[in-house]
């Protein structure tokens, strides 16, 4: 944390991306943060490690005007913010095959990627956030017990889980009226 002018608090964040599309979520996010200031410095960002600060420092002076070097010493902020688990349980009176051929389309509808065939993982992004969801499946004579787990940061489990209840609720009422 660096102190400005007026004893107000500014940290540097600094955010790796593997992908065009995390960047531009991060941007968006920045872009339209509602509270206090958010800017991007202008010139050249560095950060340096295992360096004589000062002789740096001195060196850049004799290439730039003084009043346009700003030098700072970071230290990471540990962040308490807890991930957020959700479970969605469903019984659904169908086959193996055809319940999960229905999960497919579900997360499709969400866009999510594929992360583990063998784990059932997925990454997936909404409006709310990022999360990671998995799902089991157990058939018992002719019920298939869904079990989807939702992780992430608030409040993409919460959203995503009610999303996944809502979908596996109308499917299995859907199927118990088809069977009737």
């Amino acid at each position: 944390m660096v102190q400005n002018d007026n004893d107000t608090p500014r940290y540097l964040f600094t955010v790796e991306y593997d992908e065009e599309a995390e960047r531009k979520r991060v941007e968006y996010l920045f872009n339209n943060w509602d509270s206090g200031q958010i800017t991007a410095p202008s010139g050249l960002v560095r950060i340096a490690e295992g360096i004589d600060r000062e002789e740096l420092h001195e060196q850049l002076l004799t290439k730039v005007p003084e009043e346009q070097v700003d030098v700072y010493e970071l230290e990471t902020t540990a962040m308490d913010i807890e991930t957020e688990r959700e479970v969605v349980e469903q019984e659904i009176t169908a086959s193996l095959d055809a319940v999960e051929t229905f999960l497919d389309y579900v997360f499709s509808k969400k866009k999510a990627v594929l992360q583990s065939s063998s784990r059932n993982e997925y990454e997936v992004y909404t409006k709310k956030g990022r999360a990671e969801v998995s799902y089991d499946l157990q058939a018992t004579g002719d019920t298939v017990t869904v079990r989807v787990r939702v992780n992430g940061y608030p409040p993409a489990p919460s959203f995503l889980a009610e999303f996944c209840q809502t979908e596996l609720s109308e499917y299995a009422a859907s199927q118990t009226n088809e069977q009737a």
